[in-house]
C-alpha cells in the first residue's frame, strides 16, 4: 500500500468574495458617510469680560409698564386704640326665597294635579310594564309664573326611572295652575304610585 497525504478540504472559494464585498461595503459608506457629513463649525470664542469704570457703565433702562401709582399714607383711625375694642364679627343668616310670590288658590295646584291623574298615571303604567317593581312616592315642587304655568319643576322620588320622571314633568308642564301675585310661587304636589291589585 502505498501512503499518500491526505487532501486537504477545497475551500470554498465564494466565501472569500462574500468577505471581500463585506469589506468593500462597509469601507465604501464609511467613505461615503465622510464625504457627504457636515462639515464641522469652528468654535467661536466667547469674548473676555472686560473691566468698566463705574462713570462709564452703561445701565439699561428698566421696563416701565405705566407711570407708579402713589399711594396715600394711611390716616390713624378716629375711634379707640384697637387693644381697648374687641373684634366682633357679626353673621346674619336670612333666608332667601327664590320665588317672592303668592298663589292666588294655594289648594288649587293639588287639585289641578289630581284633575289630571289619569295622564300621570299613564305615565307610571308605560314604564311598570318595563319594570314590574316599579312603585313608591313622588313629590314634584313646581315653580309658577303669574299666568299660571309651571316655569321650572324639579322631581324628587325613590323610584329609579328617569323616563317616568320625564313624563310626569312633561305632564305638568302642560297644566294651567292658578297664578302667582308679586312674582314666581314655589308649590309642591305629591302621589303615590303602586300597581293595580
Amino acid at each position: 500500500m502505498d501512503e499518500s497525504s491526505p487532501i486537504p478540504p477545497k475551500s470554498s472559494s465564494n466565501s472569500k468574495f462574500a468577505v471581500i464585498g463585506l469589506l468593500l461595503l462597509l469601507g465604501g459608506g464609511g467613505a461615503i458617510y465622510a464625504l457627504t457629513r457636515p462639515a464641522p463649525q469652528p468654535e467661536t470664542p466667547r469674548p473676555l469680560p472686560t473691566a468698566v469704570d463705574a462713570g462709564q457703565a452703561v445701565v439699561p433702562p428698566a421696563p416701565s409698564l405705566a407711570a407708579p401709582i402713589e399711594l396715600t399714607p394711611e390716616e390713624p383711625d378716629a375711634g379707640q386704640p384697637a387693644a381697648a375694642q374687641p373684634a366682633r364679627t357679626r353673621v346674619v343668616y336670612r333666608y332667601v326665597s327664590e320665588c317672592s310670590g303668592t298663589l292666588t288658590d294655594p289648594a288649587g295646584v293639588q287639585r289641578t294635579a289630581q284633575a289630571n291623574y289619569g295622564a300621570l298615571r299613564a305615565c307610571y303604567e308605560r314604564e311598570l310594564r318595563q319594570n314590574n317593581t316599579l312603585r313608591g312616592g313622588l313629590t314634584a315642587q313646581l315653580k309658577i309664573n303669574a299666568s299660571g304655568h309651571a316655569d321650572e319643576i324639579r322631581v324628587s322620588t325613590p323610584m329609579s326611572s328617569r323616563p317616568l320622571v320625564e313624563c310626569i314633568k312633561g305632564v305638568l308642564r302642560r297644566l294651567s295652575y292658578p297664578a302667582s301675585r308679586g312674582g314666581c310661587a314655589l308649590s309642591e304636589v305629591r302621589f303615590n304610585f303602586s300597581p293595580r291589585e
